[in-house]
């Protein structure tokens, strides 16, 4: 059975009726499920099976600590860009030579924090960063593995802001300065270059672009090991999709990740390489929701309005990237339908959830939940119109723990100085 699933009209995660648990609950709220969160875990996995392979969990895309620990346990290493990722990673138990650190940005302090743990890697950016970091190693007389980032330019079929993998990007270097940086880590005495690191974008739901990257990854090992330089490890960044129009009511459908990562694993595996994947979305973006009460219907001379207590700051996607999330009643209803926009209290224009959706006719009081919520939504929430966080819910079977209470206003006054 799936996790979010309509029984008897109303909106079930695994075993819990969501409408029942609702009651007497403040909104708006988050809520995972801890079946397809493993699930999707459980997928990556036996897509590696046989391989020198490392699954990497992107922190980025969720870093609640009841689910950075759940990933763990299945096995999984982290993906960290920032020093408060990596620091989270190690408390919520990851191994250090299972944590891989990318970044554009990363300050001095960050380098060093790294290279005292001693991570899986540490995937260089720019030939300033590659300096700084040699000069941190030779400072702390610390060997740290690297890895350097290509950008292969090659188009992901996606949104702008979150393609990664062309020219015009900041991320990675070309690979001629790549190819002398590599060559100038193997001579340096506290570096040990390990590999090439390459990520082209997120969101993508087709094989194409992945392939690709493939072929263009298998001509740069050749390169490396033509010049005698070692390769142990390709990291193959992530960006597998998830289906944001899934409304729980269909049939369902096979995950991108069952059939893209598989395909891309192939295309490398003879290379004799430790292939490592970083993986966000699509191992949380369709096990969560994101709950929230109708307050008032609006009727302007152009538009239909539903305002809900959610907004932009508990979920900025559609107002971010136009990003399309599922909405659907938590209780079916035979009620005619209409073209709205979904939006937020916040006092924005562009704080929508949806724009000329067709749903069922909402009264107030009645409750939503908008799909695919698990991955960049409380991740990119903020304080905006001072509103405090929201809590977050994690479902295993019949039972529902809380794994953030969510943030009073005193809590954020408290972080003030009055």
């Amino acid at each position: 059975m799936r996790a979010f699933h309509f029984r008897n009209n109303v909106l079930h995660c695994e075993d819990v009726d969501l409408l029942r648990f609702s009651k007497g609950k403040s909104t708006p709220y988050y809520l995972y499920s801890q079946a397809q969160i493993v699930e999707n875990c459980q997928a990556v996995l036996q897509a590696g099976e046989g391989l020198d392979f490392l699954p990497c969990y992107a922190l980025k895309a969720n870093y609640n600590p009841a689910i950075l620990q759940l990933i763990r346990r299945m096995g999984f290493g982290a993906d960290v860009v920032s020093g408060g990722e990596l620091q989270f990673a190690l408390k919520a138990g990851f191994a250090a030579d299972k944590i891989v650190f990318a970044g554009v940005g990363k300050t001095e302090e960050e380098i060093e924090l790294a290279v005292r743990t001693g991570i899986h890697s540490l995937n260089i950016e720019s030939q300033e960063e590659f300096a700084v970091v040699r000069q941190v190693t030779q400072r702390l007389n610390k060997k740290v593995r690297v890895a350097f980032r290509i950008n292969p330019n090659i188009e992901a079929h996606t949104h702008d802001y979150i393609t990664t993998g062309r020219h015009l990007n900041k991320f990675g270097v070309p690979l001629s300065e790549a190819l002398t940086l590599y060559e100038q880590a193997a001579e340096a005495e506290y570096l040990e270059p390990v590999g090439i690191h390459v990520h082209i974008g997120s969101q993508i739901v087709q094989s194409k672009p992945f392939l690709e990257t493939a072929q263009y990854l298998r001509s740069v090992v050749e390169q490396l090991r033509a010049k005698g330089l070692e390769v142990k490890t390709l990291d193959l960044g992530g960006g597998i999709g998830i289906d944001y129009e899934d409304d729980f009511q269909k049939a369902e459908t096979e995950l991108p990740i069952r059939s893209v990562l598989p395909a891309y694993l192939n295309a490398l595996k003879d290379l004799d390489v430790k292939l490592v994947v970083e993986l966000g979305r699509s191992i949380i973006g369709n096990a969560g929701i994101l709950v929230s009460r109708v307050l008032y219907r609006k009727q302007t001379p152009l538009k239909r309005f539903v305002i809900v207590d959610a907004a932009m700051n508990n979920l900025i996607r559609p107002s971010l990237y136009q990003a399309y999330h599922s909405i659907v009643p938590l209780e079916l209803k035979d009620v005619p339908k209409f073209k709205v926009d979904v939006v937020g209290p916040v006092c924005e224009s562009g704080d929508f959830l949806a724009k000329d959706r067709l749903l069922p006719r909402f009264e107030r009081g009645d409750l939503l939940a908008v799909g695919g919520a698990g991955a960049y939504g409380q991740a990119l929430a903020s304080n905006y119109n001072l509103r405090p966080l929201i809590p977050e819910y994690l479902v295993t079977a019949k039972e529902v723990k809380t794994i953030f209470k969510g943030q009073t206003i005193e809590d954020i006054a408290h972080q003030y100085t009055w």
